[in-house]
């Protein structure tokens, strides 16, 4: 197979810069949507206005679920580090694609996309459910956030959630505080509740290095999927254990 067309590519790539170089990658490989595949757009109007959004109004504060808050299904009002838990739709639709091309399909430009849903999310649960929801953002003293494990970011070459709060964090104009170390390497998507809960206890730690940031501290905690809440709430207990006042959770998507 030749390849010659490839080598002199990349060479033309990386003497190139700035808006050049972006040029060149569109032309490489062009821009489509992480829903549909439609070209020249990372999230499309269509996939956008067809997710699935949950009602501040109507959620379970306590795991995000839709629809729970008189009485959840999901959680069942089991006790939760979380003081209260926000979601922005379900896991449904084009949400699952695009968060899997952005984390394990290599388009990390979706991290300012799934950004700016946490932004909307909870700009509109303060606004709309200020009596359950008021101050989430606008209170925070730091954004913090779920990490990877080492062999996730090891495959990824990134933490995906670092990044979008970094990124949450420059538009909301609120600091980002890295708090959270996470061991081991355990997959939890096929867990159920109990057994995400039992793993989840034992593998977040606070270092000490942070632990004056975190102390009386409140704290925005971002994840992108929330499938039982069992891992919000292992990592909201080891922030609360190190001292943090008040711990909220807000994420991208919710499964029921």
């Amino acid at each position: 197979m030749d390849t010659s067309w490839l080598r002199s590519s990349f060479e033309e790539l990386k003497a190139c810069s700035g808006a050049s170089r972006e040029a060149l990658l569109e032309t490489l490989s062009p821009t489509r949507c992480a829903g549909c595949e439609r070209p020249g757009v990372l999230l499309c109007d269509d996939c956008l206005n067809k997710l699935v959004l949950i009602d501040p109004e109507e959620s379970c504060a306590l795991c995000g679920a839709p629809y729970g808050r008189v009485l959840c299904t999901e959680c069942r009002g089991v006790a939760s580090s979380l003081d209260r838990c926000l979601a922005c739709a379900l896991f449904s639709g084009a949400l699952p694609r695009v968060i899997r091309a952005y984390k394990d399909g290599g388009e990390r430009r979706l991290a300012r996309v799934i950004a700016e849903l946490l932004l909307d999310t909870a700009l509109h649960a303060q606004a709309a459910a200020p009596d359950r929801y008021g101050g989430i953002l606008a209170d925070a003293d730091f954004i913090t956030f779920v990490p990877a494990t080492k062999s996730a970011y090891r495959r990824r070459g990134f933490d995906h959630m670092e990044a979008i709060a970094r990124s949450l964090g420059s538009m909301a104009g609120v600091a980002v505080c890295d708090c959270i170390i996470k061991h081991g390497s355990s997959d939890q998507r096929k867990m159920g509740r109990e057994g995400r809960l039992a793993t989840a206890r034992s593998i977040y730690e606070v270092p000490d290095i942070v632990q004056k940031n975190v102390y009386g501290a409140r704290l925005l905690l971002i994840d992108d999927v929330i499938t039982t809440g069992a891992t919000m709430t292992a990592a909201a207990a080891v922030l609360k254990g190190a001292g943090a006042a008040h711990v909220d959770g807000l994420a991208a998507a919710r499964v029921l």
